[in-house]
């Protein structure tokens, strides 16, 4: 009984590592969109989103080792999903949203930090029976999810949610008390802060990544939208400036790393609010869908021809161009996320001037700065549009906001923002072909 317990919760740490990004912010919408007539419901989601995007940079001021990180982000997840529940409190509200946000942010990279240095200790072995317990798990999952969609009790989601994290949190710890290398490993709690100044820089991101998640669920006004667009150019300079150390360190896998949140942003964020208002219809579920089966074919599709990931990506841009061939430009995108993303790994594990043990780490936060920054050109492009042509910003998220934009507005803006990111996957696949 105790190794089929020990299997169950080493799956549910496999499958929340996996999904862990995108369930909390499916049931925290959920919850918002039951409640929208309250907004103290809108602050869990708003501050999930926020911290989710962000929490890979606050790793930069922990030193603690991946299976205590792994354990706390499992431990967050508990309490955040608990917290949810008194959502009407906006204290807890905004505690909960913070907690899981930072859940779904750190537990795959310190999840994969683990796994991969007990593959590499040859300690590490997932079996046919985990991939039963990912599969009853899931069906689990989807079954309470439907459950509380039609009963009108969220509240039901987030007690299992709470249930499955504490079982990542035990399946986590049976897996590194089994690993050698975090044997007798310091645990004393360790918090630096390397410069006030990135400090600042990091909060001023959390309120402005903030205000641009709320500006896509309420109406402001066009002076708000300037001054969006102002803090968004500034804090923007400084993230290229964040970027200069690491750069010297390991170009141009840095580099590599940048433009893979670029990508994944345009396709799972930016694409979904583009594709939704010129299409007519919700495309969310659409277009995870295609970057889920994109990500796990391309390594299959590209294995003899990695060389073609580069320009895949820049023909699956041009086809975004295209109505007909948007969803198939999205998807050659995803072919390269996926391929690129093994490559990647290896790159940045076996890099000389990296501790191993925050490869991975290196890896997310980098993407998390190119994510970020691809979010910041989009708004600000969209901000500065509204303020000088009196359109309403909500109209880019939203096709049944008055005043919104046209259509050729919103095809103009695609044009604009495809194009930033086609020169920066051009530049980036000159140097990065130049090292391999």
């Amino acid at each position: 009984m105790k190794r089929i317990t020990n299997i169950f919760n080493e799956g549910v740490l496999d499958l929340l590592a996996n999904a862990g990004v995108a369930i909390p912010y499916f049931f925290c919408l959920t919850l918002y969109n039951q409640n929208k007539n309250v907004f103290v419901y809108a602050l869990p989601f708003l501050m999930l989103y926020t911290f989710r995007a962000l929490g890979m940079l606050l790793t930069t001021f922990i030193t603690l080792p991946a299976s205590t990180m792994l354990a706390m982000s499992s431990l967050f997840g508990v309490i955040g999903s608990l917290c949810i529940l008194g959502a009407s409190n906006p204290i807890l509200g905004i505690i909960g949203g913070i907690l899981l946000g930072l859940a779904s942010s750190w537990i795959w990279p310190y999840y994969l930090t683990v796994r991969s240095r007990g593959k590499m200790d040859k300690e590490f072995k997932f079996n046919q029976m985990h991939t039963l317990s990912v599969a009853l798990t899931l069906i689990i999952l989807i079954i309470v999810q439907l459950i509380a969609t039609k009963t009108q009790m969220t509240s039901i989601s987030f007690i299992f949610l709470a249930f499955l994290f504490f079982a990542s949190m035990v399946g986590g710890m049976n897996i590194t008390h089994r690993l050698t290398f975090y044997q007798g490993i310091e645990t004393k709690q360790k918090f630096r802060v390397n410069s006030l100044f990135s400090l600042i820089v990091l909060a001023s991101l959390v309120m402005l990544i903030f205000i641009i998640r709320y500006s896509r669920l309420k109406e402001v006004s066009h002076s708000f939208d300037l001054l969006i667009s102002i803090i968004a150019i500034i804090l923007f300079l400084f993230l290229a400036y964040y970027q200069i150390d690491i750069h010297k360190k390991i170009f141009p896998v840095s580099l590599v790393a940048i433009n893979r949140g670029v990508v994944m942003n345009f396709v799972m964020l930016y694409a979904v609010f583009d594709s939704t208002v010129r299409f007519g219809f919700n495309s969310l579920m659409l277009i995870y869908a295609i970057y889920l089966i994109g990500f796990e074919l391309g390594p299959m599709i590209l294995k003899k021809h990695q060389a073609l990931r580069y320009p895949l990506l820049l023909l699956g841009l041009i086809l975004t161009l295209v109505n007909f061939t948007y969803f198939i430009g999205l998807f050659l995108c995803a072919i390269f996320v996926g391929t690129d993303n093994r490559i990647l790994n290896d790159a940045l594990y076996n890099n000389t001037n990296l501790d191993s043990e925050r490869a991975f780490l290196i890896k997310y936060q980098l993407s998390c700065i190119g994510n970020v920054s691809q979010q910041l050109v989009y708004m600000t492009t969209i901000y500065f549009i509204s303020f000088f042509t009196k359109i309403n910003a909500l109209g880019f998220f939203n096709s049944q906001a008055t005043g919104g934009p046209t259509n050729t507005v919103l095809y103009s803006v695609h044009i604009f923002i495809t194009i930033i990111v086609f020169i920066y996957a051009a530049v980036t696949f000159y140097f990065a072909r130049e090292k391999e």
